[in-house]
């Protein structure tokens, strides 16, 4: 059946290569807006190996963005309700489905687990801190993130730049040490480009540097985010495409889309974040609204 229900990709793919998708396996952490538009694409791609970690359950508050939250669905297990889906579409489909979270310490069991590693969960120094050790250990990584209106997706491969010198977080921090850095307000206050090219409303935000309110998300950047993350998956595994590896980046937003480049005043910025007198930078910056302002103009 694997040849009939995917026909029309081997007017795409060489056998061999589709060979390739049906063996790969695949490690989502997270199975919520990000990781279940992942993994009915790559279903649907003809990958059919996967481990699918998530702890959360559906709730009303997922209905405007996450891909298998119904109202038949609410207060089941992401992880399960997606892996029931996958399966209707390809009965073949195995997947370890852990109804839990992944926790800082199974990072590198999990990595050993996947041929690509996907840290799409909502706990971001979780996920960045999975990204540093995918490079560490020799394992290719797809960062994949929503920010309101605005998406990024970037493929992180052995060799090259981390994902905490990316994203302006301490370079190759341990998890409790980017946990820290990502709970202080003056921290979150530099991500004023979630404001500008996110377009957050400045109440929401500010609320969000606080800790008053959740990530703001449209449906529509999510499944553009998604469906980028599942082509470079498919770009890695088939060897067909290069993949937007790091330093590059998809950049996607309401008025179009680019390949942009994670700057290197960002990456110098991270690794000055490891030493004392670097802490103090960015609530410096923090406290002085036209610095965030030029700061993001300048990072990028």
């Amino acid at each position: 059946m694997y040849g009939k229900y995917f026909e029309r990709n081997y007017g795409i793919f060489t056998p061999d290569e589709q060979e390739r998708i049906k063996d790969a396996r695949v490690v989502i952490v997270g199975c919520g807006g990000i990781g279940g538009v992942i993994a009915l694409a790559l279903a649907r791609s003809g990958f059919e190996k996967f481990v699918l970690y998530e702890h959360d359950t559906y709730q009303l508050s997922n209905m405007n963005r996450q891909i298998e939250c119904f109202d038949h669905t609410l207060g089941e297990n992401k992880a399960a309700v997606i892996y029931r889906a996958m399966r209707e579409i390809n009965p073949a489909i195995e997947a370890e489905v852990q109804e839990r979270a992944l926790r800082p310490e199974e990072i590198d069991q999990a990595l050993d687990q996947g041929d690509v590693i996907l840290p799409v969960a909502d706990e971001w120094p979780l996920s960045i801190h999975m990204l540093d050790r995918a490079i560490d250990r020799g394992k290719p990584a797809v960062l994949s993130y929503p920010v309101g209106a605005l998406s990024r997706v970037s493929t992180f491969l052995p060799g090259g730049p981390y994902a905490s010198e990316c994203l302006v977080m301490p370079f190759r921090a341990n998890y409790e040490t980017l946990a820290r850095f990502m709970d202080d307000p003056n921290n979150r206050r530099i991500l004023l480009y979630y404001q500008t090219a996110g377009a957050w409303r400045e109440n929401w935000f500010q609320s969000w540097c606080e800790g008053g309110k959740p990530h703001a998300q449209l449906c529509t950047p999510v499944w553009i985010a998604g469906s980028l993350t599942a082509m470079e998956v498919i770009k890695l595994v088939t060897g067909r495409w290069e993949p937007v590896a790091a330093p590059r980046y998809w950049h996607i937003t309401p008025e179009g889309g680019r390949v942009a480049k994670f700057s290197l005043a960002r990456r110098l910025l991270s690794r000055a974040t490891r030493y004392e007198w670097g802490e103090g930078l960015l609530p410096a910056l923090a406290r002085r609204p036209w610095l965030v302002r030029l700061f993001t103009r300048v990072i990028g």
